[in-house]
């Protein structure tokens, strides 16, 4: 093999491993926003986005879900990020509902395979995975 043939060789795995997902980015993930506010109260809105999909403005009512899917992409500078804007009456909250594709978010180590359920309540929001494990994220 020349230097030719070699230096070839090297640009292309270099250019496989920058610009190419990792094999782990495919599984598909599903986020949910569920309001479990009490019935009484004002409906939870939500606007959820990434940096490529604006999910649009929600407006739930209480025992009312939202979700989506999607395939989580890590590249090399960039991965699949989802945040959230709630509203409940005077109260607001943005939050990322994904950015972390074994705990569905970086800053709390809640096991997941597929799934981030997150729960609106009166004392803030929760996240719970699959298993229905499930903890407190943040206060209103």
């Amino acid at each position: 093999m020349d230097y030719s043939q070699f230096k070839t060789i090297v640009l292309l795995c270099i250019f496989f491993f920058f610009c190419c997902p990792q094999a782990k980015g495919s599984r598909k993930y599903t986020v949910c926003v569920y309001n479990s506010l009490p019935v009484d109260s004002p409906k939870l809105r939500i606007h959820c986005y990434s940096k490529d999909n604006d999910l649009g403005f929600h407006v739930l009512s209480s025992y009312e879900n939202f979700s989506w899917s999607f395939k989580f992409t890590k590249w090399f500078l960039a991965r699949t990020v989802f945040s959230c804007h709630f509203w409940w009456g005077e109260k607001a909250q943005e939050i990322d509902v994904f950015n972390e594709e074994d705990n569905c978010i970086s800053d709390l180590q809640i096991t997941s395979k597929t799934y981030c359920q997150w729960t609106t309540q009166e004392d803030g929001i929760y996240l719970s995975n699959e298993k229905g494990e499930g903890y407190k994220y943040i206060s209103w």
